[in-house]
């Protein structure tokens, strides 16, 4: 069954949101699922009501993985793991489900939602740097990168050369 149709029978309302809202999440819920109360602690934030997912509008070319993600981590907190644990559960999932799909090996490329795996395929970056990365989301554009310690001009190249923001993608179809 396909992520949409999933969502709806179990009864959540898939909201796409300005990505202004939900940058910072890319996606987020607070949903009933086996009779428990799911949500991580950006819902609260959020002010997500009950049996809702929220998906930032940039994402809608996307929806059937970001939704695939966001189920499968609802079903992993169901089964008793905290948010990072649930989280790093569905990205195992997807791999298993979607690995060799153009468009969801393009979603993974994005530097917002890249998994350490991905980032470390590029040349320079290791485990501590991958993870500095991760730890200073979200970026608006390539360029904030250089924010991050130990990225110069020269790792900020080879980052371009393999990944992309969608903060780059939203300026250029502004311009």
């Amino acid at each position: 069954m396909n992520p949409i149709d999933n969502a709806k029978k179990l009864g959540y309302r898939v909201v796409y949101v300005p990505h202004e809202i939900i940058k910072d999440y890319n996606a987020c819920y607070r949903v009933e699922y086996d009779g428990k109360i799911i949500y991580p602690p950006a819902a609260d934030k959020l002010g997500i009501p009950l049996n809702e997912i929220w998906i930032s509008e940039i994402w809608r070319p996307y929806e059937k993985y970001v939704l695939f993600h966001e189920l499968q981590e609802i079903k992993h907190r169901a089964e008793g793991l905290d948010v990072e644990q649930a989280h790093n559960e569905a990205s195992k999932d997807e791999i298993r489900v979607f690995k060799g799909d153009p468009i969801w090996e393009r979603l993974k490329r994005e530097i917002n939602i890249a998994p350490k795996e991905i980032l470390k395929n590029v040349d320079g970056i290791g485990d501590i740097l991958a993870k500095r990365i991760m730890e200073n989301r979200p970026y608006d554009s390539m360029e904030e990168l250089l924010r991050v310690r130990g990225i110069g001009r020269k790792r900020l190249k080879n980052l371009k050369n393999m990944m992309w923001c969608i903060g780059d993608y939203i300026e250029n179809l502004r311009n």
